[in-house]
């Protein structure tokens, strides 16, 4: 029986091994997301590929199992019944801690997850689960121990408008904007009162503050993290309640519909400096995905309403390195006072072409990241030549 002891005993080696993802579903085997590659775990925590597993009979997750693991990561409730009610999925976040005798070096270490749980069908027409469990770092390093150059760090932070980091699931965009949070909270010149709502909550940042404490620094800002729904209903809520404490940022863990970017779009608008993230690759992309979510006739005010609070816009990719591991390609355009009146004046037909004329002219095209990663050594030239193919500017 897959006990809650062998769940913890696999999350927490999936932390130690900075797998990106730990997949359970009804009648397969544990799968271990490695650098993009998909692995199978063992109940008693081997990794397996292809040809190590010939002969070897795997323990798959039953269906008494899957109702057990799935109660429990929904805290004790009928979660198959709650997706049920609801025709969709749950969204969680999960910590475990280890536990080991006094004086061991991993006593009371504690490992943040983010859950997500959906029904599907097998081949006969039953309802079966995919768990998706994801690791979240515990302190996230500062900018430039991830690389991120300093023309990003200059345009990030202002005193009110819009910084988005876009890319694909898994891409690096929490861990980011993350760092870029610590390094202000740690190392910001001008104070700062930040307020985030993320569902769940991925990379907790209160703790920089408690240790510049301990450490006798004082600190010239702070932030409060809340969760939808555990602490929140829903993310306008949030807003509203959210600017009575009078906040300089806010941080909105994703602008997924039509209602969060107008919500993002007011925020700036009434003085304020708005974080957040998309599932876009690329500026042209992000700026053409915002807008295309209103009604036509919206359209054109949306759009100049869009490019008058941006600040700056991130799109980062994790893309295969020759160790066998990943590493970030970047693209950024930061939205001056020259590069805003550009897109003011830009029809929304014509806002790629004159995107990538800017990002040459004053920001970064991805295909520069791509060409000295290559150039470096850090990415193959199988890898290269795909995605030369992909981000070649037009």
């Amino acid at each position: 029986m897959f006990t809650v002891e062998d769940l913890h005993s696999a999350l927490i080696l999936a932390s130690d091994m900075g797998a990106s993802d730990l997949d359970f579903q009804t009648e397969y085997p544990m799968f271990l997301n490695l650098y993009g590659q998909h692995r199978v775990l063992t109940r008693d925590g081997r990794i397996l590929d292809t040809e190590s597993a010939e002969n070897l009979h795997l323990e798959s997750i039953h269906p008494g199992e899957m109702r057990s693991i799935t109660n429990h990561l929904f805290r004790g409730a009928a979660a198959q019944e709650e997706m049920n009610r609801t025709r969709g999925g749950l969204n969680m976040s999960y910590v475990v801690e280890e536990h080991h005798p006094i004086g061991h070096e991993r006593r009371g270490k504690k490992h943040r997850f983010r859950v997500n749980m959906m029904q599907g069908q097998n081949s006969n027409s039953e309802t079966n689960v995919q768990i998706t469990i994801r690791p979240l770092p515990g302190m996230v390093k500062f900018p430039e121990e991830y690389g991120i150059p300093d023309a990003i760090r200059e345009h990030f932070f202002h005193t009110r408008g819009m910084v988005l980091v876009t890319g694909p699931t898994g891409s690096g965009k929490t861990t980011l904007l993350a760092s870029m949070l610590r390094d202000w909270l740690e190392r910001g010149k001008h104070s700062m009162k930040i307020i985030t709502a993320e569902d769940p909550i991925e990379i907790i940042l209160q703790d920089v503050i408690t240790n510049m404490i301990h450490e006798g620094r004082i600190p010239r800002s702070f932030i409060h993290h809340a969760e939808v729904p555990t602490n929140i209903r829903e993310f306008s809520l949030f807003i509203r309640e959210g600017m009575r404490r009078h906040p300089d940022a806010a941080m909105i863990g994703e602008l997924r519909d039509r209602e969060s970017i107008a919500v993002a779009i007011e925020l700036v608008l009434t003085g304020h400096l708005v974080l957040s993230t998309t599932h876009t690759i690329g500026v042209g992309a992000t700026i053409d995905r915002l807008i295309s979510g209103f009604p036509t006739e919206e359209k054109l005010m949306k759009k100049q309403d869009l490019v008058y609070c941006l600040r700056l816009v991130v799109s980062q990719l994790l893309v295969k390195s020759t160790d066998g591991k990943r590493t970030a390609v970047r693209e950024y355009l930061p939205f001056t006072t020259t590069v805003r009146k550009k897109l003011l004046e830009t029809s929304i037909e014509d806002l790629y072409l004159v995107i990538d004329d800017l990002l040459v002219q004053h920001g970064r095209p991805i295909i520069r990241d791509i060409e000295d990663r290559y150039r470096d050594g850090i990415i193959s030239e199988e890898t290269y030549r795909i995605l030369e193919a992909e981000h070649a500017l037009a």
